[in-house]
Parts: structure tokens; C-alpha cells; sequence
């Protein structure tokens, strides 16, 4: 009889300890450690937009007031009193997500001038007796650089219209507005015009300097340089110049 109610206490002290166990082993705590990880990307934006429109700056024919300027050959021409004020149109905008290098190159870049100097008179017959002076040097094609919004950029020559281009290339950070940054307007154009001024349009009179350059189109080894006491061929090369030209050229290329 004793040897049961024993049996049966152990048996009870057993049941009880194990649920003191869960009990315990419920309560406290235990270290944990949970790393979780995720990302998503796209595509980082570029959108850089580079168009020209209108590319024939200059034409073989022009109405000027009630006179036509137009040429023999298949040449493009520019005379006095010509212009385009159309011109021609770029554009360079965007804003794009990663830093890109801006490239503006202007090449073949000429200008019509004539050098500083002494020089046949060909208003008076193309005798060769009378002389004028050309006290600085001139450039009768006048270039001008407006942004879309009709901000006038640059004007001159073009050389100076080059120098003023190149000097937007570099590099740009990114998220940059191309357009902003370039000194445009939202839209990013910039329209590229020019004028030869005539006498009417109160620029002055330069008629002996364009008659001049006039006939030296038609015969560029005439004895039109005065130096000394005598006449010599006036240098291309140097003395002046009967051509303008330029080639533009954009790059936008992201940096690596």
C-alpha cells in the first residue's frame, strides 16, 4: 500500500516538474539576430536632344529692297545689303540622370574681311591713282547669337561666334538642365542669323572697302595693296578674305 501512494507521488512530482519546465523555458528570453534585404532600379533617364534645323544659312539668291542678288555659278552668296534673318535654328536640351561631357566644335571657320591697310580706291575707275585706308580691320558680315526667347547671346564675326560656342563645352553634373546651364531658354534653341549691312540701313559707308572686295571676287591678283609708292597684289591668305564658312558640330556623351 505504502509502496503505491509512493509511486503515485513520483509520478506527480514528475508531471509537475516537466511543466515547471515549459513554463520556465516560455519566460525567458533567447539572443536573436534577423537581416532582410531588397532593392529595385531603373533605367537612369537621358533624354538629351540635340537637333539643327534649317541649314542653309546662306542662298545663291537674295531679294534685297527692289534688286535681286543672285549668282552665276551654283555658289551660295553674300553681297551688301543681303541677310537671313531666319537663319539657322539648334537645339540642345535635357536632363539627363548621370554627369555628361558637352561638345561644341565649330571647324572651317572663315570670315570676309579686310586686313588693316592702304588700298585702291575702285570708286573713281579702277586707275590706280587713288588710295584710302582702312584703319582697322573690317568685317562687313555681321553674325548674331540669339536663345529662343530672342536674348541676343553674341554678335560679331564668326570667329567670335565660335569662341563664345566653344567656351559651353565641358562637363556637367548630373541632373543638370543642359538648357539652363547653357544660357538658353527652356526650350534650348539658339537661332544663328546675319546681315551685310548696306548704306541706307545707317551702318555707315564702307563703299570703297566693299567695291574692294567686290572686284577682287572676280580678280584676286589685281595690284590693289598700296605700299610705299606702288601697288601690289593684295594677299589672300592675309589681306583678305572673299569666303565665310563654318561646320558646327554637338556632342553630348555621358562620362564614365
Amino acid at each position: 500500500m505504502r509502496k503505491n501512494k509512493m509511486m503515485r507521488l513520483a509520478s506527480a512530482l514528475l508531471v509537475l516538474t516537466m511543466l515547471t519546465t515549459s513554463v520556465i523555458s516560455g519566460t525567458f528570453a533567447k539572443y536573436v539576430t534577423t537581416a532582410e534585404g531588397s532593392d529595385t532600379a531603373r533605367v537612369a533617364k537621358w533624354g538629351v536632344e540635340v537637333t539643327v534645323e534649317g541649314s542653309e544659312l546662306f542662298l545663291d539668291a537674295y531679294e534685297s529692297g527692289n534688286n535681286t542678288v543672285a549668282t552665276l555659278t551654283a555658289d551660295d552668296l553674300v553681297a551688301p545689303g543681303t541677310k537671313n534673318d531666319n537663319g539657322v535654328k539648334f537645339t540642345l536640351k535635357g536632363q539627363p540622370e548621370v554627369a555628361v561631357n558637352v561638345s561644341i566644335v565649330v571647324d572651317g571657320v572663315k570670315d570676309v574681311f579686310l586686313k588693316t591697310g592702304k588700298y585702291t580706291d575702285m570708286t573713281t575707275g579702277n586707275d590706280q591713282t587713288d588710295v584710302f585706308d582702312v584703319s582697322q580691320d573690317y568685317y562687313p558680315v555681321v553674325f548674331t547669337l540669339k536663345n529662343g526667347e530672342g536674348t541676343v547671346l553674341k554678335t560679331g564675326h564668326m570667329s567670335d561666334i565660335e569662341s563664345y560656342l566653344e567656351g559651353l563645352s565641358g562637363n556637367y553634373a548630373a541632373n543638370k538642365d543642359l538648357a539652363t546651364a547653357l544660357a538658353t531658354d527652356v526650350d534650348g534653341e539658339y537661332v544663328l542669323t546675319w546681315a551685310w549691312d548696306f548704306d541706307n540701313a545707317g551702318a555707315g559707308t564702307y563703299d570703297k572697302h566693299d567695291t574692294l572686295l567686290g572686284n577682287l571676287a572676280v580678280d584676286p591678283t589685281i595690284r590693289a595693296k598700296y605700299v610705299g609708292d606702288r601697288f601690289y597684289p593684295v594677299a589672300s591668305d592675309w589681306d583678305y578674305c572673299n569666303n565665310v564658312a563654318f561646320d558646327l558640330q554637338i556632342t553630348v556623351t555621358q562620362i564614365d
